[in-house]
């Protein structure tokens, strides 16, 4: 489980929240979402894209954490060189970042690893370059050291300051959150104490796009899923968040701002300067 403080505005997935009963993930199908079932047999393109969904008034804003919140691991490899140039061949194969073709990422994409793995196996590569023996969040120590200021996307931290005053809640719905970063880093991500709840796989055992995942996130929001606007980088997480009602938009991670511009038209909030 995450090592958080409690915060008034915070709580992990069975935590309580003020005047609710937390449900456990076997009772999450009663809440008052859609019974959804998702396949990742979706658009593989590289690259995102964002649309016009059906026309809904939001009353809570959920969004993912890695990709969307904070920014790519993938983009934050283009910094590797720098400190340790001996990584250059790897950080030109990063997904949609690098400049040659990531054949670890399409096997992802294709299903025949988990993103978990890709990570786990990247760590390793990049490891083995500097004479280490890394894991995945030995791997993320590295790529997200330094300040917050530099790893958050600064479309998201305006979002989210401009969503706060308006009474739509928000929250966080992440698959990796401790599997990937320590308690240590967790704890200075202060834009987490922003979020009225946040649900991590690593900790629930439920991941998206399992349909589960975002009745869960709906139960701790205390919001119906069809009153929820959904953020995530990855389109099979879309597609599940569709599932059970969400309004849901794919952020492109190149253009990221293309997205955090519909959600904001959506929340009745002006497009960021």
């Amino acid at each position: 489980m995450p090592m958080f403080r409690r915060r008034e505005r915070y709580a992990p997935a069975n935590a309580r929240l003020p005047g609710r009963t937390p449900r456990s993930v076997a009772s999450v199908s009663r809440s008052p979402c859609h019974e959804g079932r998702v396949t990742k047999a979706v658009s593989r393109r590289r690259g995102g894209h964002v649309t016009e969904q059906a026309e809904r008034v939001p009353e809570a804003l959920l969004l993912d954490f890695g990709g969307v919140v904070l920014r790519s691991g993938h983009d934050l490899m283009g910094r590797l060189p720098a400190r340790h140039p001996a990584t250059t061949p790897v950080v030109e194969r990063r997904g949609d970042f690098g400049s040659e073709p990531d054949e670890l990422w399409e096997r992802m994409l294709r299903e025949e690893i988990s993103e978990r793995d890709y990570w786990s196996l990247r760590a390793r590569e990049v490891g083995d370059m500097l004479g280490r023996d890394w894991d995945t969040r030995d791997f993320m120590a590295e790529l997200y050291a330094g300040p917050p200021s530099g790893v958050l996307h600064p479309d998201a931290l305006d979002l989210v300051a401009d969503v706060r005053p308006t009474g739509v809640r928000l929250g966080v719905l992440t698959n990796d959150l401790a599997a990937f970063h320590g308690p240590e880093w967790i704890e200075q991500m202060d834009i987490l104490r922003e979020m009225d709840a946040i649900v991590d796989g690593s900790a629930t055992g439920v991941l998206k796009p399992d349909p589960r995942a975002y009745r869960l996130a709906a139960e701790a929001l205390g919001t119906p899923c069809d009153r929820i606007l959904f953020l995530d980088d990855m389109p099979w997480n879309v597609a599940g968040a569709r599932s059970v009602g969400m309004t849901a938009h794919q952020v492109d991670l190149t253009r990221p701002v293309a997205a955090f511009d519909l959600a904001r038209r959506q929340l009745g909030l002006d497009a960021a300067a």
